[in-house]
This record gives structure tokens, sequence and C-alpha cells, in this order.
């Protein structure tokens, strides 16, 4: 994605590990729900929204939230 100033966690390996973590995994399907969670430096999660398929998250409302925190 390149030049992003944060990070982003993956899924990748092992298998649902962050999901399980953040209770986003859904064991039916094999996969995570989708979601956005914003976690400040020291680890509290200040935002959390889950988005059912096929519903994207809007930029200009996770903005806001981000800017929330200051």
């Amino acid at each position: 994605m390149g030049n992003i100033p944060y990070p982003l966690v993956s899924d990748f390996h092992p298998h649902g590990e962050m999901s399980k973590a953040y209770d986003l995994w859904n064991g039916d399907r094999g996969t995570s729900n989708r979601a956005v969670l914003i976690v400040d430096r020291e680890g509290i999660i200040r935002y959390r929204h889950e988005y059912a398929p096929p519903t994207l998250p809007n930029p200009a409302d996770i903005l806001a939230e981000v800017e929330k925190l200051g």
C-alpha cells in the first residue's frame, strides 16, 4: 500500500489469530468479519465498527473518528 504512517494488522499467519484476538472471527465461514478498529498508541480500542457484506466503510466516517482522537 506504500507510505502508510501507521501500522496495519494482517491475519495471514497464523490464520485468524488477529480476528480471534479482536473477537471478529467467524468460525462458520472460516474468515473474519469485516470491521474497522482504531487502536490508540496505548493499545486501547477507541473505535470499532463491523460491516455486513457488501457494506463498505465510509472513509469520511473513519477519518472523523481518527480526528476525534486528536
